[in-house]
C-alpha cells in the first residue's frame, strides 16, 4: 500500500477555523519575529541593566495575572476573533510606548501594562479557538504544522529585523512590525465569528486548579520562554555585537528547528505525549545548564539551534496535550483551562525572574540564571 507522505507529516483537511488560525499565526509571528529578539536589546542599549530588564518582565506577568481573566471574559462574550484583533491593537500600542522609553523613561513602567493587555486579549482567545477547532485524531499534526508555520516566520523575521534595525533604526522596525501585526487578524474574518454561548467563570478556573494540580507546577517550565525572550537575546548581542549578524544567526538556528518540527508533530499522534514531554524537557533543560560554553559566535549558533530544537521537541507534545485537556469538554471548560494554563505559566515566569534578579544582585553571572532556567524547564515533565 502506497504511503501518503503528505498526510504522514501534515494534517488532512483541517477545518476552516484551523486554516484561518494557520494564516493568522503566520502573519502574527512574522510581525513578532521582526522585533522579538530586539525588544530586550533595545532596553539594554538604552542603559537598562539585566536586573532592571528582568523587573520589566516581572511587571508584565504580574499585570497578566490580574488581567487574563478579564481578557477571557471579553473573548467568551464577544468572540475569539474580535478579541485577537483587539489584542493586536494593544501590541502596536505596546511597541509605541516601548520605543518612547528612550525619550520618556517613565514609560518603562507603562509598557508592561500594555504588553499584559495584549497577552490577556490574545492568548485565552487563541488557545481556546485552537482547542475547540482542532481535530482530535490529528491534533498533534495540526499543532506541528502550526508550529512549523510559526518557525518559517521566525526564519525570515530575525534576519529582516536585523537588516531594518541596522539600516533604518528601531523606529522603522517597530512601524513595519505594527503594520504586519494589524494585518495578521484579517485572515480570521474570512468566515463569521463563532458565538458559542458560554462565559468564563472564576469558579471553573478554581476547578482547574483542583483537578490539575501537577499541571500548575508543570507549566512553570515556561521559565525557558521568559529567558528566550529576555536575557538570551541580550547575551547573544553581547557576543555578536551586530544586529544583522544576530538576525542571521537566529535565522539559521530557526531553520534547524523547523526541519525537526513536522516529524515531532507526527510522533505526537503516535507516541504517548507524557513520554515525549519528559524526554524533551530533560534535553531542553540540559541545553540551558551548559550554556556557559556559548562564548563565541559559532558556539552561539549551536546553542541557539539547540534552544529552538529543544523548544520545538517539547512544545509540540506539550501544546497538544494542553489543547486536549482544554478542548474535550466544551467551551466553558476550554476557556477556563486556557486561563489556568496562562495563569500557571505566569507564576513560573515571575518566580524565575525574581530568582534571576536575586542571583544577579548577589554577584552571580548570567550563566547561573541560565542554569536555574534549565532546572525550571524540566518541570514540564510533571504535565499529565
Amino acid at each position: 500500500m502506497k504511503t501518503n507522505h503528505r498526510s504522514f507529516y501534515f494534517s488532512e483537511k483541517p477545518s476552516r477555523e484551523v486554516t484561518e488560525v494557520y494564516w493568522e499565526s503566520f502573519f502574527n509571528s512574522l510581525a513578532l519575529s521582526l522585533v522579538f529578539i530586539f525588544e530586550p536589546i533595545f532596553l539594554y542599549t538604552r542603559g537598562y541593566s539585566l536586573s532592571r530588564i528582568l523587573w520589566f518582565y516581572v511587571m508584565v506577568y504580574v499585570w497578566y495575572l490580574l488581567l487574563v481573566g478579564v481578557g477571557a471574559k471579553f473573548a467568551s462574550r464577544f468572540g475569539y476573533k474580535h478579541s485577537i484583533f483587539i489584542s493586536n491593537i494593544f501590541y502596536v500600542a505596546y511597541w509605541i510606548i516601548l520605543f518612547s522609553i528612550a525619550a520618556h523613561p517613565r514609560m518603562f513602567f507603562v509598557a508592561p501594562l500594555f504588553f499584559a493587555l495584549q497577552k490577556s486579549w490574545y492568548w485565552p482567545a487563541y488557545n481556546a479557538d485552537i482547542a475547540l477547532g482542532s481535530a482530535h485524531a490529528q491534533r498533534g499534526r495540526e499543532i506541528g504544522v502550526l508550529q512549523s508555520l510559526i518557525q518559517v516566520a521566525f526564519i525570515v523575521g530575525p534576519f529582516l529585523g536585523g537588516f531594518i534595525s541596522e539600516q533604518y533604526g528601531f523606529l522603522a522596525l517597530f512601524i513595519t512590525a505594527s503594520v504586519l501585526m494589524i494585518f495578521s487578524a484579517y485572515p480570521l474574518f474570512g468566515s463569521p465569528e463563532i458565538y458559542s454561548r458560554h462565559e468564563f467563570a472564576y469558579k471553573n478556573l478554581w476547578e482547574m486548579f483542583r483537578k490539575y494540580r501537577r499541571n500548575f507546577f508543570g507549566y512553570w517550565g515556561f521559565a525557558e520562554d521568559l529567558m528566550f525572550m529576555s536575557l538570551w537575546p541580550i547575551f547573544m548581542y553581547m557576543v555578536i555585537g551586530d544586529y544583522l549578524d544576530l538576525g542571521l544567526v537566529s535565522t539559521i538556528a530557526a531553520v534547524i528547528g523547523t526541519m525537526i518540527m513536522l516529524y515531532v508533530g507526527r510522533l505526537t499522534d503516535k507516541i504517548e505525549k507524557r513520554r515525549l514531554i519528559s524526554w524533551g524537557s530533560i534535553f531542553y533543560g540540559a541545553t540551558w545548564l551548559i550554556r556557559f560554553a556559548g562564548r563565541s559566535v559559532p558556539a552561539l549558533l549551536v546553542f541557539d539551534a539547540l534552544t529552538k530544537t529543544g523548544k520545538d521537541i517539547t512544545s509540540v507534545p506539550m501544546t497538544t496535550l494542553t489543547y486536549e485537556r482544554a478542548g474535550d469538554d466544551g467551551p466553558d471548560h476550554a476557556i477556563a483551562y486556557v486561563v489556568f494554563y496562562e495563569f500557571s505559566l505566569s507564576v513560573g515566569k515571575i518566580l524565575t525572574a525574581l530568582a534571576g534578579i536575586a542571583i544577579l544582585a548577589a554577584g552571580g553571572s548570567i550563566f547561573l540564571v541560565f542554569a536555574l532556567t534549565g532546572f525550571m524547564t524540566m518541570l514540564y515533565g510533571l504535565l499529565k
